[in-house]
Formats: structure tokens, sequence, C-alpha cells
């Protein structure tokens, strides 16, 4: 089969089984020699074509709503839903998403970017429809340990006690996050799934059986059940659990979703999957390396990520002082896969608790503790109520490592880094910074640890940074300042902060002025002093930030001109109050008029 021709899933119907397991294996090998070509989420997607398949079998979307938690497992749905030819442009600019959108298919029904969102949608949908007198079925696909999130508890505690909705739950359970899952749930699971001998027999006699014996065997297996074994979390509930099952056999997939179908109650499939199905390093990788892969490049750009360059310094910080590592699911991503081997007794990951996380470190604060947090600046934003309350309220000395700080390129709007900065800014106590080079991060890190006792950010964005693997990492005495990356003699000042004030310096020469440049690198607490000599001068002012800056560095520098009474002419340049969708991190500044183009117009206007 051709998987360009397919236009949406209703052609599944007329399959047969032979038919449907041998487009699992066309899709598979589509999805990893395309996903190599262009980058994307390989391990979460290879897992679950089965799945994907045997659900728009037996479903009939759009009526029946298939939401996907989170939305970078659902390659097999865009695919049976007519978007195969599109797979060449995934992640790149105006091409596929790399997760749900609304934008792209009347099939796609939840824009799920963020884990932990996908049961309180089902049990939206499921009112939405009895309010609209639509009929129809809610399903959610909860994967890559997204039952773990404290909302997916709230969501499950909710449903499993409501009479009045029916919704289905697939439990995709491939032990993992995007690192080992954590925590009593996940060692429940582990239970379920733990004898793989009855899952391959399962899949053994469901092949050779006919259905009906098959169903009277369920049944008595459920009455013999009921009698001597205790309830697991999903029955306390409220929820019939069904499982768990080979994820991978189509013909036990949909005997048991056609089963389901026939219940009045809410129901969870635990399934059992292999993460990386079909790509023999994928299917070995216990860290999550295979999680997302990147497109494969000609040259490799010179220098590190700036999250091993934390983690880098980090490491060589335990030399200076001991710290406490409380990691949010992120080990992988935030490449601190060494420092946890290294310092087990100082690592703890937490799954994706966000929230948990903030409380937690506030209270390992609370009794001296040196805690580092690292968090995705998308994913920080998910416990603003604990780091306000519990962390900046009280000023606890908790340093954060705010990892993919502005635009990040491929993976699109649900993860763009834009407005953690003004969640910060706001808070009492909270002193935000953002380092130019590693040298500077490095001595961030060490005046953030050792020399305040604020609740403390050190901002870094998803690109490379110039350091050398076998650099001696050095930590520097650091003051919290503003410095001079350039001082000219033309009437006009560049500021900013982190890496885009290389842009700022690219723009100058390119507008042929000799105009200066400062680096913000504390933007929380402002540097009042510098400010007041950078506006003693008749100059014009021109400040760049990489986010939105409704609450960044902008509004505070105006609200200091105005108590001071200044009145320079100053203009801001920065992605505030507009969407930034997925693509190449330059189209992404050109699309938001942020590049240096765009920069040197801005100069010359003020010029």
């Amino acid at each position: 089969m051709n998987l360009f021709d397919i236009k949406d899933p209703s052609f599944l119907k007329s399959l047969s089984l032979k038919e449907l397991e041998a487009l699992a294996l066309d899709i598979r090998a589509f999805l990893i020699d395309s996903i190599e070509k262009t980058g994307g989420h390989l391990s979460s997607n290879l897992g679950t074509v089965e799945l994907i398949i045997a659900l728009h079998y037996v479903f009939n979307s759009p009526d029946d709503a298939i939401l996907f938690d989170v939305g970078h497992q659902a390659y097999t749905h865009k695919i049976l839903t007519g978007r195969a030819n599109q797979f060449d442009t995934l992640r790149q600019t105006n091409g596929l998403s790399g997760y749900i959108n609304y934008k792209e298919s009347i099939h796609d029904l939840w824009e799920s970017g963020h884990a932990g969102t996908a049961l309180s949608a089902l049990y939206g949908i499921l009112y939405a429809k009895s309010l609209k007198g639509e009929k129809g079925e809610g399903i959610a696909v909860v994967g890559d340990a997204s039952i773990m999130n404290g909302m997916s508890t709230e969501a499950l505690n909710l449903l499993g006690n409501d009479p009045k909705q029916r919704g289905i739950i697939i439990l995709n359970d491939n032990q993992m996050s995007i690192s080992k899952s954590v925590g009593s749930i996940s060692r429940a699971l582990t239970r379920f799934r733990s004898n793989k001998f009855v899952i391959k027999n399962k899949r053994f006699w469901h092949r050779v059986l006919p259905e009906f014996i098959i169903r009277v065997l369920s049944r008595i297996k459920r009455s013999i059940r009921t009698l001597l074994q205790r309830k697991n979390i999903f029955e306390d509930l409220g929820y019939m659990y069904i499982g768990p099952i080979d994820g991978h056999d189509i013909k036990s997939l949909i005997y048991h979703l056609k089963r389901i179908k026939t219940l009045k109650e809410s129901v969870v499939l635990h399934i059992i999957t292999d993460k990386g199905k079909g790509h023999k390093d994928a299917e070995n990788d216990m860290v999550g390396t295979f999680h997302g892969v990147s497109k494969k490049h000609k040259e490799q750009a010179p220098g590190i990520s700036w999250s091993e360059c934390i983690a880098v310094g980090l490491d060589k910080f335990q030399e200076v002082e001991k710290t406490f590592v409380i990691m949010p699911a992120m080990t992988v991503g935030t490449k601190m896969i060494e420092f946890e081997k290294k310092y087990p007794d100082r690592y703890l990951d937490i799954g994706i608790a966000e929230e948990h996380g903030a409380s937690m470190a506030a209270m390992m604060a609370h009794q001296g503790i040196k805690v580092f947090y690292p968090l995705y600046a998308t994913f920080s934003q998910r416990a603003f109520d604990q780091i306000l309350n519990d962390i900046a309220r009280s000023d606890h000395h908790v340093v954060f490592g705010i990892d993919r700080a502005g635009i990040v390129g491929e993976d699109g709007s649900t993860h763009q880094g834009l407005y953690d900065l003004s969640m910060f800014n706001l808070m009492p106590n909270m002193v935000v910074t953002m380092p130019y080079n590693a040298q500077e991060a490095f001595d961030l890190m060490h005046y953030g640890f050792m020399k305040q006792t604020h609740p403390f950010v050190i901002r870094y964005p998803r690109g490379v940074v110039q350091f050398d693997r076998d650099q001696k990492v050095e930590f520097h005495e650091i003051t919290p300042s503003w410095t001079y990356l350039k001082k000219g003699k033309d009437s006009i000042v560049l500021i900013s902060y982190g890496p885009s004030l290389d842009l700022l310096i690219e723009a100058l020469e390119k507008a042929g002025v000799d105009g200066t440049v400062v680096n913000a690198r504390f933007i929380k607490p402002i540097d009042e002093a510098m400010l007041k000599e950078i506006l003693s001068e008749d100059v014009k002012v021109l400040v760049y930030e990489e986010t939105s800056n409704v609450g960044g560095l902008y509004p505070q520098i105006l609200k200091y001109m105005a108590k001071h009474n200044h009145h320079h002419k100053i203009i801001e340049m920065s992605i505030t109050d507009q969407i930034v969708e997925h693509g190449h991190y330059k189209d992404m500044l050109e699309a938001c008029h942020m590049d240096v183009l765009s920069i040197v117009k801005n100069i010359k206007d003020l010029m």
C-alpha cells in the first residue's frame, strides 16, 4: 500500500488482519526512514503503530474523539489521516507539526504539547458531547508516563466517579517517559506488566482460538480474579481495568477495543509496548536517547549544547559546594545523565511533576540544602503557583536552571520559552539572570549558590555555546551588574542579554554604526548604576529581548526612566503578544522580525 494515497482512516475497515499487519510494517519502516532525515520523536512513535491502527479500525474519527497525551506519539495518526506526503516537512518551517495541530486536520482534536492534559480534555469532550446531544466515543491515549502527572490524577479521580460519563483510557505503558519512569504508580504498573510470559501466551491464544471462546475464558478469568485478587489502583478509582495486553498484537487490540465499545462504564485498557520497536538501537535505549532525534547535518556546529554546559559546570561545582538536584523527568534533555550516575545520593528524578518539585525544593532549601532545580522554560510555567508561593514569597534559596529559554525552533508553539521571564519578574525576591557565554554561566552559578541567598534563575537557550569538553571549568567572582560588551563612539546603545548579544554586534557592523552594546546579564534586579551612566549621555536606546517583554527588561527600563525623568528616545524588539510556530530558529527570528536585518533597520531608524 502506498502511504501517500491515504486520505482518511475509513479505508482500514476493509482490510484483513494480514493487511493491517503489513500496513504496520510499512508505517514503521516509513517512520524510521523519514524521521532520520527530518528529525523528530522516534521511539515513542515506533511504539504506537499497531495501537493507532487498531484505534482507527474500531472507532470512527473524528466523531469518536481520539486524544493523545502527549502529541509526539501520534505520527501514525497523522499518516492514517492523510498526511504522509507532508512528512518530508516534519518540524520544518511552514511544514508538518511534530505534535497534534488543530489547523492540520479535523482529526486533531487536542493540541497536547505538555504531558498530563489529555484526561482533563477527555472529561471536557465527554461533557461537551452530552450538552450538544452528539454521539461518539471519547478516547484518551496516555503514554510516556503522563499518567504519573498530577493533572492526570485529578482527572482520573473525577471521571472514575462520574456515572453520567463513560470515557476510554488507553494506558500505553512502555516503562519510560523521556527518561525511565519513576514513583509508586510506575511500580504498580510494573507489577501488572511483570509477567511477560503471560502476555506472550495471551497473544498466542488470541491468534489460535475463536473469539467466542476467548470471551468465555475472559469472563471466567474475571470471575476468579474478583474472588481471589484485590483491586488495582484504577479499579479503586472507579474504572473497569483490562490488561495488561500486548500493544503490538493488532488482533488482540481490535478484540479488546470492540469489547470496550459495549461497556457502559469508564475503562482503562492497559497495553504493554516497546518504545522504539523496529529500530534495534532505539529498542535497546534505556536512557531515552532516541526519544527525539535531530536530523542529520553535514557539519556539526562547534562547541556543546547549553544544557551540557550547565551540566558540566554543576559537576565541577560539586568540588566547591555539594548541591542536590531535583529533576522533573528531563535527565536526558538537560544532559544530566553522567551527573546522576556520579552523585546518585544527591540526585532525584521525580517524574513529570514540576509543581511537586518546586514545593519539595522549597522545603529542602528551608532545611539548608542547596538545591538546583532544572526546568525547561515552557514547563516551568506549570509550577507558577508553587514557585510564587512556596519559593519566592518565602525567599527560599533555590537555584533554577531554565533550559530552552527563548525560541525553541522545531518544537513549536507549545514549547517556546518566551513567557518564563515575565513569570519570574513579577515574583518578589527573585533574581533572574542569563549568561552570554560558558564562562559567564559558570560564574553566575557560583554567584547564585555562594554569594546570595534569594531564589536565583539562570536562563539559557536551546542552542550551542563555545566550550571544549576538555577545557578546564573555572569559577570567577562576579558582581550583580551589567557589563559593556562593546563601547562605541556613536550615540546609540543596544541592551540585551544572553547569546542574542552576538546578533546586536553583527547588526551594528552591517549598519556601519559604532554603537555601544550592553550585556544586561542581571535581568532582575536591573543595574541602576549602569543605567544611570548610560542615560547621562544624549543617546538613543534599543532593548532587544528574545521573549515577551510584558514583564521583561524593557518595562523595567521604562519605569526607571519615568521615575528619574529621562526623555531619551527608546525602542524595543521582542516577541510580545504573538504565537511562534515550529520551524528553523533563524526562520522564526525572521518571521518575528527579530533577525539581524530587522535589527539593522531599527538601528537606522533610531539614528
